[in-house]
């Protein structure tokens, strides 16, 4: 009796050693499968997944950190399960991802650690270089120079996303009509948001921008849209500069920017002609109590004859 329950506890011994040499039961590899939807096929590495996968198809991604970078050359949707606990880890070379599709979405990672090389190319943790992707719901932190770079690319959505990053939060050249919104951008060490080059016709709204060296840069850009957003604890809040120019600042709240709240050497449009923003350096009375300062906010900067670039509708509450 003694001889078979020995030689039992021994087969069990051996078997379930095989299984967790074998990975059966090896639960970091089971955290991080990565699966095509409707497929029976399990990866351990999400480009496993996307050289396998084929356009409109969804890939989920278990929980776990990736060392990895991705190309994604196909319109197809990376949904990570957790945004705090499913990582891709780019390991300080090129972008963590590099989407050169249309019509890709993400969402649901931490995305850290891209290369740090700005100049011709930039690295990012997300590079994109095409047109109507959706990036949502993802942690950017740690990357050495920008959480997004958007090149030469259009109509693209950046939402609920939450940005920290050595340089630049969102990096924009040469981009339009691209909507970043509802995002939170803190401790960038330059920008929360920069726009370069001909980046025209953007969507900046209802993001929080705090503690970086400027909230906002625009740059030799037009007809952009900054529209409710609030921009506190920075050194510069917003900063128009070398043609960037014709763009609209409506309902934005400025707090305790230690520099200045606002700078613009080119002509914007500072109230839609009836409202305009809340400046926390705001000085004039509110006579009537309507909620609209009596007198402009003149914002830093050139003030043309005509008494333009300034806010004519101040808030006086927020």
């Amino acid at each position: 009796m003694k001889k078979k329950i020995y030689v039992t506890i021994l087969a069990i011994f051996i078997i379930t050693s095989i299984l967790i040499i074998s990975g059966c039961l090896d639960n970091t590899s089971q955290s991080k499968n990565v699966v095509i939807k409707g497929k029976d096929e399990i990866y351990l590495t999400i480009m496993d997944a996307i050289n396998e996968s084929s356009k409109g198809d969804i890939i989920l991604v278990g929980e776990g950190i990736y060392n990895e970078s991705l190309i994604v050359d196909k319109s197809i949707t990376l949904t990570g399960k957790n945004k705090d606990t499913t990582i891709i880890e780019g390991n300080k070379t090129g972008d963590v991802i590099h989407v050169t599709a249309n019509f890709v979405n993400i969402s649901g990672f931490t995305i850290k650690n891209s290369g740090s090389i700005e100049y011709p190319s930039v690295d990012a943790g997300i590079g994109i270089y095409s047109d109507n992707n959706t990036i949502t719901n993802n942690n950017f932190i740690s990357n050495d120079i920008c959480g997004i770079f958007i090149y030469r690319s259009s109509k693209n959505i950046l939402n609920d996303n939450y940005f920290y990053n050595k340089k630049f939060g969102i990096y924009l050249k040469q981009a339009t009509e691209n909507n970043i919104s509802s995002n939170v951008l803190s401790s960038n060490s330059e920008y929360g948001i920069y726009l370069e080059a001909l980046s025209d016709k953007n969507i900046i709204s209802d993001n929080i921008l705090s503690d970086s060296k400027y909230g906002v840069r625009i740059k030799g850009s037009r007809e952009n849209q900054i529209l409710r957003n609030i921009f506190k604890n920075n050194e510069m809040g917003l900063y128009f500069c070398c043609g960037g120019e014709n763009n609209t600042i409506v309902f934005n709240i400025f707090l305790n920017n230690s520099e200045w709240n606002a700078k613009g050497y080119p002509i914007n449009k500072w109230d839609d002609g009836s409202f305009g923003n809340y400046w926390d350096d705001y000085n004039g009375t509110d006579a009537d109590n309507d909620g609209i300062g009596d007198i402009p906010y003149e914002i830093i900067g050139y003030i043309n004859q005509d008494g333009l670039n300034v806010d004519r509708y101040p808030l006086i509450k927020i």
